[in-house]
């Protein structure tokens, strides 16, 4: 016996050699590199029209890419169909079926039990806002179970297979498909949250470090309406939970880490500084010294990154809130920005320059006595710059009376430095408007200070009267050169009309403006590829009609939930105001204030420019 079961194994494992050829699976593995090639170098928009059986992507992909379920579901009784003592028990059943998952890529499978899932999910909605008990351990075990369950899932890649990196300011979104779903999840569990009888002790157990782990690594979802729904729900579970409020904010900093020096690419970042700007509209003053390390470690180097642009007016809020709350931090935050500045990014410097005006709009002067030099020094140098949109947003800070209002406090410190560029820009920038501009903001200062203005003027002509005789001696002929008969070209050097009239005047020579720099609009495109400016994605209906179609869950959260599947889809109900800022009493009376964050309240939700 036992040596027909050694033969036996012996000749399978005879067999299962034989079956496996060597040379066959390399030739098999060339060939699937060949055919992964071939697909990189394929145009995008000949992929996508293929049909996905020949090797054409599908436009929307849910996150689950192996999730069969072959479960039929079946349609339980309605809450009015029972006596109110069973209703709890129904809900419990009928959280339970919402457990079951379904894959959303074949939209022709499981149509029904599909629909019985969205039906009990709607029903159980009405329920938790219609009730008026309070809910027992079991309810709660069983609602974040199925939270859990339905939102935590792997997300799909975020760079496209065919080698093409996904740009979230040109390319359409990956929208979920299984977002029926999931948007009804959302607004459950943002309901119960928000339920009157809510219990924190009860919740705390299932509510702890991995859920939030969880719940933020949802952020970076291509789908915007996800991200939108989980900004409001970290804002929930931040207000309502006062233990966790440590660790959320620890854990934003390790993302935030992770976006700047390794990853460089994250889809949530705006998301998360939009609720990381309430939390810090509630930090009590003096700011601790956790919040500036977080300031000056966390916040101050997402400037880095190239996708600045998607994130920067809710970074700029955040960085202004901590200088509104302490202004000698303006110091700091002027420092790094200056050294951080993108000299050869021009939208990268007008972003900078916006939120340069922001932070100064909540400076008083004695903070702004502290930077004055620093910042003039880098403003000049915007002056100066021959991208004409960059040296205009630098000239438009005169625009601000908030602003000239605290230089003319300092006019003694930061005239000085910028009149030679001004006086210079008037009369021989390339560009109509900075010239205009240049004359304008020379004629703010002498009205402000007339003395200190003529100092500075008659300075710029003995320093220019020295250029000319440094000049004039270089070009001097040379011994040698007389007596060859050569002599050096002499160079041309822009003179400066000096008359008695200090203001200075925009440049009239008509032969002179015409000599100027051609800009780079104007200079003949090199031959070459063509660079690709828009996506070659083909526009989807039905992306953008999900898009337009789509509500905050604040404003889905306070409508009047039905049955009705129709009336869940318009969102119909009264819409009121959930921005009002959580109130330093509730967060005292609670029963788990941490010490160490009893100032750490939150505040409003603000809207970002």
């Amino acid at each position: 016996m036992s040596v027909s079961i050694a033969n036996s194994k012996s000749n399978l494992q005879s067999s299962s050699l034989k079956k496996i050829n060597p040379s066959s699976l390399s030739t098999q593995s060339i060939q699937d590199n060949k055919s992964l090639t071939k697909l990189s170098n394929t145009p995008k928009s000949e992929i996508l029209l293929r049909p996905p059986s020949l090797g054409g992507l599908k436009k929307s992909a849910s996150s689950r890419f192996s999730e069969k379920t072959s479960a039929h579901l079946e349609k339980l009784p309605s809450f009015r169909e029972v006596s109110p003592s069973h209703r709890a028990e129904l809900f419990i059943n009928k959280l339970q079926q919402c457990c079951v998952l379904f894959d959303f890529t074949d939209p022709t499978a499981d149509l029904r039990s599909k629909e019985i899932k969205r039906e009990a999910l709607l029903q159980s909605v009405e329920y938790i806002f219609s009730n008026r008990e309070p809910f027992n351990e079991i309810v709660y075990g069983a609602v974040f179970h199925m939270v859990a369950v339905n939102l935590f899932r792997p997300l799909p890649p975020r760079t496209n297979p065919y080698g093409v990196m996904y740009d979230p300011e040109e390319d359409e979104p990956i929208l979920e498909a299984a977002w029926p779903h999931i948007q009804i999840v959302y607004e459950l569990f943002l309901r119960f949250i928000d339920s009157p009888d809510f219990n924190a002790n009860l919740a705390k157990n299932y509510i702890e470090h991995k859920f939030v782990l969880q719940l933020l690594d949802l952020f970076d979802s291509e789908d915007p309406r996800e991200r939108d729904y989980l900004k409001t729900t970290l804002h929930r579970i931040y207000g309502k939970f006062l233990q966790l409020r440590g660790f959320i904010r620890t854990c934003i900093r390790d993302l935030f880490c992770t976006f700047v020096y390794e990853t460089g690419r994250h889809n949530g970042i705006a998301e998360i500084l939009e609720v990381l700007g309430s939390i810090i509209n509630g930090y009590a003053i003096p700011l601790k010294d956790e919040h500036r390390t977080f300031l000056e470690k966390v916040l101050l180097p997402l400037h880095k990154p190239k996708s600045l642009g998607l994130y920067q007016s809710q970074l700029t809020y955040c960085v202004t809130q901590f200088v509104d709350k302490e202004p000698r931090l303006a110091k700091v935050v002027f420092h790094r920005l200056f050294r951080m500045w993108p000299v050869g990014s021009s939208p990268k410097e007008i972003m900078f320059l916006n939120e340069v005006e922001e932070i100064l709009n909540v400076m008083d002067d004695v903070s702004f006595r502290d930077v004055v030099v620093m910042l003039f020094k880098q403003v000049a140098l915007c002056f100066k710059s021959e991208h004409f949109q960059v040296a205009e947003r630098a000239l438009y800070l005169w625009s601000n009376d908030h602003i000239v209002s605290l230089v003319a406090e300092n006019v003694a410190l930061a005239l000085p430095i910028i009149y030679n560029i001004l006086y210079y820009n008037s009369n021989h920038h390339w560009h109509k408007s900075i010239r205009g501009l240049s004359f304008s903001s020379l004629k703010l200062f002498m009205e402000i200070d007339p003395v200190l203005y003529n100092k500075c003027a008659q300075q710029y002509k003995e320093d220019e009267e020295q250029k000319k005789m440094r000049l004039a001696f270089a070009n001097r002929p040379t011994p040698a050169s007389v007596q060859k008969g050569k002599t050096e070209p002499s160079k041309k050097v822009i003179s400066v009309s000096n008359n008695n009239n200090t203001t200075p005047a925009p440049s009239t020579n008509t032969a002179s403006s015409t000599t100027t720099t051609p800009s780079p609009s104007e200079e003949k495109p090199k031959d070459g590829p063509p660079i690709r400016r828009k996506s070659l994605l083909p526009v989807d209906p039905s992306t953008l009609e999900a898009l337009s179609t789509h509500k905050s869950l604040e404003d889905v959260v306070v409508s009047n939930p039905t049955s009705s599947v129709d009336s869940h889809l318009q969102g119909e109900g009264e819409i009121v105001d959930l921005n009002a800022p959580y109130s330093d009493d509730e967060d005292l009376n609670d029963d788990y204030v941490d010490d160490s964050d009893d100032n750490d309240g939150l505040g409003s939700r603000s809207s970002y420019p």
